[in-house]
């Protein structure tokens, strides 16, 4: 009946995101492999921005949810309703074909292979270019005591997309 309620659940949750998604990409992972861990594992994200008001630090926060398959102990379904993102300074976003951030995830992960479910925490740094991008970062499941090192590199529709083919500007 559980594992009932967890889909049930999930299904609630992930239907607005997959339907009003603004940020998706799809890519690749790379973390430190330990112990018959795989190194490289595939890697989607969906997000969409709830807070984009005017700031002095330049925070938009968004919600989402990642996607991780492999067998680290930080892999699996990750929703994350906190996703808070600076990109620092306007007049670099509006001049620089590269956006660059840095930022802080919080979520719930749904540990689908060993490892604990749990609340995982996520410090990063993330750079655009057009359709592709890269971040690079920390994933601390507090919950389960694991942590792991990450890389992903992948394709999307994100701010750089919006830079490069609209021609976006900061206010």
């Amino acid at each position: 009946m559980n594992k009932i309620k967890v889909v049930v659940l999930l299904i609630a949750i992930l239907f607005p995101t997959l339907t009003f998604a603004q940020l998706v990409g799809v890519g690749a992972q790379y973390v430190d492999p330990k112990a018959g861990e795989n190194a490289i594992q595939f890697q989607a994200n969906l997000s969409f921005p709830v807070w984009t008001k005017p700031n002095p630090l330049n925070v938009y926060m968004s919600s989402g949810i990642d996607y991780t398959g492999g067998s680290s102990p930080v892999s699996g379904i990750n929703v994350k309703p906190i996703q808070l993102s600076s990109y620092i300074s306007e007049k670099w976003f509006n001049e620089s074909k590269v956006t660059f951030m840095v930022g802080a995830d919080a979520g719930y992960l749904f540990n689908h292979r060993h490892g604990k479910n749990g609340i995982v925490l996520t410090p990063h740094v993330h750079v655009e270019y057009s359709i592709f991008y890269l971040k690079s970062g920390w994933d601390f499941n507090v919950t389960g005591h694991k942590d792991q090192f990450f890389i992903r590199f992948g394709v999307g529709i994100g701010l750089g997309t919006f830079k490069t083919f609209a021609k976006t500007r900061i206010r």
